[in-house]
């Protein structure tokens, strides 16, 4: 039977769901003149610091920013080439990112890589400073760092595995192409992981409607110790932590908790196959899959050196096929984020770039609540999303708290099927920052 949550939405299929398009679509690497790499595509207290400069020649694997705090990893160079800048550029966010460019040579020269060997009989003990040294976070889109996700605190309790093939966002397939053309890398990555925790029980979770990646997984994951697949009921969000937990194991993680609070850890497929190569190869983590597709003349599944330029990639792919983008997203079109232009990087976390028309781009004005309570019922978390919007808009910050608002997952499922086009996910998100901003002060 296949395992689902309650809630969530059904985006509509064919192409406004986007997945047709590229779905098929073998990967192909593309190789930029170019790279522009932020230090701080992963979760932590400080950006990685830079241990290059300008004019330095470095080779493809090597550091060029050291890990700053226990949450911190190191930077690659993703490219062989000459240090063309360090310094400030703007990325994703409100503020400009550190970032390290550095001009192609072609050479692809690699530092020497010391791996440790198959992941069923190196030592255990070695395989999270493997990872570390690897510069790996998770590829689903937070980009928590992985060492830090694999070691347990003292008297935590965890007992499954879950690696997170869902791919659930409209638009992306790379999770999916990862999944059929190399699934060996993905069961080895999920062993190296149980074998680093002492975990016996691991799940490699994929929706029913990539049968074809189910079939490539189960064939790869025969004889693997404590290895299962297991298939799940497409819907969205299916793939975040909280629900795939929830689907595969029946638990809940409690409000404010984490996966380990329901004896879990979670993990992308992506970030299990990155995992593999650093503990088999000792190869960093300087390239991914991404979708690259929309309104480009030929949507593609690229393998992209990281700091790729989104420009470059969308001319990999033949370029617009608008006169001008409506929205560039990094991500699929439900979570996704927009690019404020064409000159930001592929990152560790960037699983597509979503290129919009100016009519799908179009944000609608919102209309009154007409209380038909579909947020309720689709709100994976089992909240009063309508509620939250109301509170947010009148900023009493306080009860939106108590109201559980810091439990939002911001799927945007509320926003995907309210009649009125109410703004629900953008008002809770705005206020969700607002309060976490106060924590951290005390406030």
């Amino acid at each position: 039977m296949m395992k689902s949550f309650r809630g969530g939405v059904h985006p509509l299929p064919g192409l406004h769901q986007g997945k047709p398009l590229t779905d098929s679509k073998p990967v192909k690497p593309y190789v930029s003149e170019m790279v522009c790499i932020p230090l701080n595509m992963h979760i932590a207290a400080a950006p990685s610091k830079p241990i290059v400069k300008k004019g330095d020649r470095v080779l493809m694997g090597q550091v060029i920013a050291e890990a700053v705090g226990p949450r911190g990893i190191p930077v690659h160079a993703s490219v062989s080439g000459t240090v063309k800048e360090v310094g400030n550029v703007q990325q994703l966010g409100a503020r400009t990112s550190p970032c390290i460019t550095i001009e192609n040579d072609f050479q692809d020269e690699w530092v020497e890589l010391h791996g440790l060997g198959n992941v069923e009989n190196c030592d255990a003990s070695a395989i999270i400073p493997a990872i570390q040294a690897a510069g790996i976070c998770g590829m689903g889109g937070a980009g928590f760092p992985t060492h830090a996700k694999l070691t347990l605190p003292e008297g935590a309790k965890v007992d499954t595995i879950i690696l997170n093939g869902a791919e659930c966002e409209t638009y992306l397939n790379a999770d999916h192409r990862l999944m059929l053309e190399n699934p060996v890398r993905v069961v080895d990555g999920l062993r190296a992981a149980m074998r680093a925790t002492g975990v016996e029980n691991g799940y490699i979770a994929i929706e029913d409607n990539k049968r074809d990646a189910i079939a490539a997984v189960t064939k790869a994951a025969t004889g693997r110790k404590g290895v299962h697949v297991v298939t799940l009921k497409a819907k969205y969000p299916q793939g975040a932590e909280k629900q795939i937990i929830k689907a595969v194991t029946g638990r809940e993680v409690p409000s404010g908790g984490l996966p380990m609070n329901a004896g879990c850890i979670v993990m992308n497929v992506g970030t299990a196959a990155a995992v593999a190569q650093a503990v088999i190869d000792g190869r960093p983590l300087v390239e991914r899959i991404t979708t690259v597709t929309g309104r480009v003349r030929e949507p593609s599944n690229l393998l992209l050196r990281v700091g790729t330029i989104f420009l470059d990639a969308i001319g990999a792919c033949g370029g617009y096929t608008v006169e001008e983008p409506g929205k560039i997203i990094a991500g699929g079109t439900m979570t996704g984020i927009c690019a404020p232009n064409e000159t930001i990087s592929v990152t560790k976390t960037t699983g597509g770039i979503v290129v919009l028309n100016k009519q799908e781009a179009t944000s609608m004005e919102e209309s009154p609540c007409i209380r038909c309570s579909r947020c309720v019922e689709v709100c994976p978390m089992h909240l009063n999303p309508y509620k939250l919007k109301n509170l947010c808009d009148m900023n009493d910050l306080e009860t939106a708290r108590k109201n559980n608002i810091m439990d939002c997952i911001l799927c945007s499922s509320c926003s995907y099927i309210c009649p009125s086009r109410r703004w629900i996910m953008s008002s809770i998100k705005n206020a969700r920052e607002i309060i976490a901003a106060q924590q951290k002060k005390g406030v």
